[in-house]
């Protein structure tokens, strides 16, 4: 048998010499077929070449066992690679529960150029898409200014109508609740007059809800951190650059998993220092003042999808819905 040819063996005889091999050893297989070391690693070198596995497999897979946990064994199983210069394996699971935000800004309700015909339709898609709650990143109302001019920008003259028509606007939504935060124009009669108008919104609606000036967080699931920020800074040339250096100034164990902003009426989309940070336009048209100003408006609203696991969220989809007119 030692002087044996490849061509002597079919894959028949090949299989039965690996299966020997990986059930009993290399000494049995020499034993047996009375072959010499150098042959029989001809013989192994062929079976591979005729896609017969010399792996022995279960062996292979109790040694994986003992080297990585349950968690990394489930992420190997679902495809995970296992990298060189790495000791384990990197997880991701981008399996988690959705949650369905609805989100506006600056409104501005008071202002001339509030059209709540928007308001309205940005409700109706809310519930359309059935989302779990609606988000308010500031300046709910368009607030009195000491700015010249601004007294012929309103359409309603004062807290008490202005605070009433919000109240009469945002009564309209009934689905869900409504997290807001206060905004510089909703600051305005804190400062004149010590009046927190969304305070006051939120003890005439039940499904209202202030979360605080200038900032609020909510909670998804318990595992990951929503904020909604709104500011006083001022627009920034690249779109994108007011977005990072809010996000830079953030210390690093306070940062959120996820930010909502308003303030700069302006729709941007980015990841930076592993935040998932919107800036979410406006509801309010461009008005003169921002014309005068050259500085352009984004109107529309958002419904952003986030997928929270037990790592936080794991996948995030954001569709715009814009108005053109």
């Amino acid at each position: 048998m030692g002087k044996g040819t490849l061509s002597n063996f079919n894959n028949e005889k090949l299989q039965k010499i690996v299966s020997i091999y990986l059930s009993e050893g290399e000494d049995a297989v020499l034993k047996q077929f009375d072959l010499s070391k150098e042959t029989f690693n001809r013989y192994m070198r062929e079976a591979r070449k005729r896609g017969i596995s010399t792996i022995d497999r279960g062996k292979l897979v109790s040694q994986i066992v003992q080297n990585y946990t349950d968690k990394e064994l489930e992420a190997i199983a679902k495809g995970g690679r296992i990298i060189p210069g790495y000791a384990k394996v990197p997880i991701i699971s981008f399996e988690g529960e959705r949650i369905r935000v609805g989100a506006i800004t600056d409104t501005h309700i008071g202002s001339v150029d509030f059209h709540e015909e928007r308001l309205y339709q940005a409700f109706d898609e809310f519930h359309k898409e059935k989302i779990d709650f609606m988000v308010h990143a500031g300046d709910v109302l368009e607030g009195m200014s000491n700015r010249p001019g601004h007294i012929y920008e309103l359409s309603h003259l004062g807290y008490d109508l202005q605070k009433k028509y919000a109240v009469e606007c945002l009564s309209q939504w009934r689905d869900t609740c409504i997290y807001a935060i206060s905004g510089n124009h909703d600051r305005w009669y804190v400062k004149s007059s010590g009046a927190n108008a969304l305070g006051d919104i939120e003890k005439e609606l039940k499904n209202f809800h202030f979360l605080g000036h200038d900032e609020g967080e909510i909670s998804l699931k318990g595992k990951a951190a929503l904020r909604l920020w709104h500011g006083e800074d001022g627009n920034s040339y690249a779109l994108s650059y007011r977005l990072q250096k809010i996000l830079e100034s953030l210390t690093g164990g306070e940062k959120p998993n996820a930010m909502l902003v308003g303030h700069v009426h302006k729709y941007v989309d980015i990841f930076e220092r592993h935040v998932l940070c919107t800036s979410i336009g406006c509801i309010q048209s461009q008005t003169r003042w921002m014309r005068s100003k050259r500085i352009a408006a984004h109107p529309g609203f958002a419904i952003i999808d986030y997928w929270v696991n037990g790592n936080g969220i794991c996948k995030k989809a954001a569709t715009w819905h814009p108005f053109y007119s």
